[in-house]
């Protein structure tokens, strides 16, 4: 990729329904530039899907990380990714190489609902299901792509999604076909949506500034890391005691750190979920040293793991 690329990938990453005219404006090239880059990115697969990312937290969920070790069976193991992709309640499903085979964020309403889908997950996959170890997300930073691909060091927006809120929203049908719609090609034009949704044009305009306002956090894109040569790696931390002012600045670290995806604070065998995008084994490493340099203080131990392909992210669960 060059810098043109790079730079359309992050103001997909701002927001995947900005309009080609404006983006081309940003970047000074033309709209025809902006478009036919756009489908060849796509085209490569490095751009793999335009998604809504919602504050469930607003509506009522609770979000739990799951972790499954399995057994080697091939005919299960497509079987139950297959469950996975159907099951509204997974957000969020990778593949993981290391301690786990597999990692689940599942968004519920309460305990009992969790329970109940983990005794049907682990009854229908008794035979392909080893281990497992669930945590709770308090909450998820996820950090802009400039920073990674452009190297840009400034403070950049940030999207944070919690499990549970003081406020809560209750959506009404229109609400929920316009984000249904949305969830995996946020990128629609109003008119398309209009088609899919049933709706008219100006309830879904009307509906859609309202969702921004209140619980859309970002229409941004998914991307394979594979394609523009980065890996992407876990660090799983269990940190020692760390004070409220520690914490900030771990957060902090994280958000300067150009290799920083987006990092998770949980409640469980660990407390901090790093994620990274790696060039390789070396830089990981180099990382790895600094930040335990930086918290040796605070680190109990840490768990690294490679995420080898994501299943699926769909923020929707409804």
């Amino acid at each position: 990729m060059d810098v043109i690329d790079k730079k359309i990938l992050c103001e997909l990453d701002l927001n995947c329904r900005t309009p080609y005219s404006l983006m081309a404006k940003r970047l000074r090239v033309s709209r025809n530039v902006v478009a036919y880059r756009i489908k060849n990115l796509e085209q490569q697969g490095v751009i793999t899907n335009y998604i809504c990312s919602l504050n469930l937290g607003l509506l009522g969920y609770k979000t739990f990380k799951i972790n499954l070790k399995t057994v080697s069976h091939a005919e299960l193991e497509k079987k139950c990714v297959q469950y996975l992709l159907e099951q509204n309640k997974i957000i969020h499903a990778l593949k993981t190489e290391g301690a786990y085979d597999y990692t689940l964020a599942v968004a519920v309403h309460n305990v009992q609902e969790l329970d109940s889908f983990l005794m049907q997950l682990k009854q229908q996959f008794k035979d392909f299901i080893k281990d497992y170890s669930v945590s709770i997300v308090v909450y998820t930073k996820v950090f802009k792509l400039h920073k990674l691909l452009l190297g840009e060091k400034k403070e950049l927006p940030k999207i944070e999604k919690y499990s549970g809120e003081e406020k809560e929203i209750s959506l009404g049908e229109k609400d929920r076909k316009i984000l249904v719609a949305l969830s995996q090609e946020a990128n629609l034009s109003l008119l398309t949506l209009v088609k899919k949704t049933g709706l008219s044009l100006d309830i879904v305009k009307y509906r859609l500034k309202q969702l921004s306002k209140s619980i859309i956090t970002s229409f941004r894109i998914t991307f394979d890391l594979n394609k523009i040569n980065y890996y992407f790696y876990r660090i799983s931390l269990k940190i020692r005691q760390a004070t409220k002012a520690e914490e900030e600045k771990l957060i902090a670290w994280c958000s300067w750190k150009q290799q920083v995806l987006y990092c998770t604070k949980r409640i469980g065998q660990f407390d901090f979920e790093l994620n990274l995008a790696i060039k390789d084994i070396n830089e990981f490493n180099l990382v790895l040293a600094e930040l335990k340099q930086e918290f040796g203080a605070i680190i109990e131990s840490y768990e690294t793991v490679m995420i080898s392909q994501l299943i699926k992210l769909n923020y929707v669960p409804f």
